[in-house]
C-alpha cells in the first residue's frame, strides 16, 4: 500500500502542478500562501480514494483529476483554518510551520478561503462535466458544509472543556469532521464515474467507517507517538480540553474498536471482489499505523 500511495502521490503532484501552471496568479503573498497550504506533503489519502474510485468504475485516473485536486484543496483549506489560534492553535503541520506562522493569521484565513473557492472552480471547469459531475459536486459541497465537515468542526469547538461528552457524541463528531470528506472523495468520485445506487450506498458505509478508523488512530498516535514522528504537536486535544474516543475507552479498547470497524468496513464492500482490493488494503493499512 505504501508503494501504491507513493504512485498516487506522484500522479496528484503532476495534476496539481498542471492546475497551477494553467491558472497563475500574480498577487502575492496570497498565491505563495495558497501553494504552501496544499503543497506541504501529507499522505494524499483523499486523492488516492478518488483514483481508487475511478479504477473501481473502470475509468482512468485522469478522468477524476479535477475531483482529486478539488477535494485536496478543500482538505488543505480545512487544515489551514484548523491550525489557526482561534481553532486548534497549532504551530506545526507535517514537520513545517503552519500557514499562519509563516504568513500571519489574516493571510492564512484568506489562503484557506482561496483554496475552497479554487476547489469548486476546478471541479466545475472539468472538460468531462455532465449530469453525473454536477451531482458529484453537489454531494461534495454538502459533505463539506454545515451538515458535514464544517458541522463536525463546530461540534469539535463546542467539545472544548465539556466533561459529559459520550462515545456517541464523539463518534458523531468524527463521522462529520473526518468521514464526510473521505466520503466526498470516494463516493463523490463514484458518482462522477456513473456508479449505481447500490455501489454508492456500500461505499458510503465503507468510507464512513474508514473515516472513523482514521480519526481514532490519529487520536491514539497523538497520545503515544512523538512530535518528531508525527510532524506536528502532540497531546493537542488534551491541551485544548477536548475529549476523544481514547479518553473514554482507553488506548487498548480504542485499538480493539478500530479493528472491529475495519472488519465491518471490509464486509461492506468485499462482495465486489478484485475491484476493491486496493480499498481493502488501504483500510488495513490505516489501522496498522498503530503497529
Amino acid at each position: 500500500m505504501q508503494k501504491i500511495l507513493e504512485e498516487y502521490r506522484k500522479i496528484f503532484a503532476r495534476q496539481l502542478e498542471d492546475y497551477f501552471d494553467n491558472n497563475p496568479c500574480d498577487i502575492q503573498p496570497i498565491f505563495q500562501a495558497v501553494k504552501y497550504g496544499i503543497e506541504n506533503g501529507g499522505k494524499r489519502i483523499r486523492p488516492a480514494l478518488c483514483y481508487m474510485a475511478s479504477e473501481f468504475c473502470g475509468k482512468d485516473v485522469e478522468f477524476i483529476a479535477s475531483t482529486a485536486v478539488g477535494i485536496e484543496m478543500i482538505h488543505s483549506y480545512s487544515l489551514v483554518h484548523d491550525d489557526l489560534p482561534c481553532m486548534d492553535d497549532d504551530s506545526l503541520r507535517r514537520g513545517k510551520p503552519t500557514s499562519h506562522i509563516i504568513y500571519g493569521e489574516g493571510m492564512a484565513v484568506l489562503s484557506g478561503d482561496a483554496l475552497l473557492n479554487m476547489a469548486f472552480e476546478v471541479m466545475l471547469s472539468d472538460r468531462n462535466f455532465n449530469k453525473n459531475a454536477l451531482e458529484s459536486v453537489r454531494y461534495i459541497a454538502k459533505n463539506s458544509g454545515i451538515n458535514g465537515m464544517i458541522g463536525g468542526q463546530c461540534i469539535d469547538l463546542a467539545n472544548e472543556n465539556k466533561q459529559n461528552y459520550s462515545i456517541d457524541d464523539i463518534m458523531k463528531l468524527n463521522r462529520l469532521k473526518t468521514s464526510c470528506l473521505l466520503k466526498s472523495a470516494l463516493v463523490g468520485s463514484i458518482i462522477k464515474c456513473g456508479g449505481n445506487s447500490e455501489e454508492i450506498a456500500d461505499m458510503e458505509s465503507f468510507a464512513t467507517k474508514l473515516g472513523e478508523i482514521f480519526q481514532i488512530v490519529d487520536d491514539i498516535l497523538d497520545k503515544t507517538s512523538t512530535k518528531e514522528v508525527l510532524g506536528k504537536d502532540t497531546n493537542q486535544d488534551s491541551a485544548n480540553g477536548k475529549k476523544t474516543v481514547v479518553d473514554i475507552l482507553g488506548i487498548e479498547k480504542a485499538k480493539v474498536y478500530t479493528e472491529e470497524l475495519e472488519t465491518s468496513a471490509i464486509a461492506d464492500i468485499k462482495k465486489y471482489g478484485e475491484r476493491v482490493d486496493k480499498l481493502i488494503a488501504l483500510c488495513r493499512y490505516l489501522t496498522k499505523r498503530l503497529n
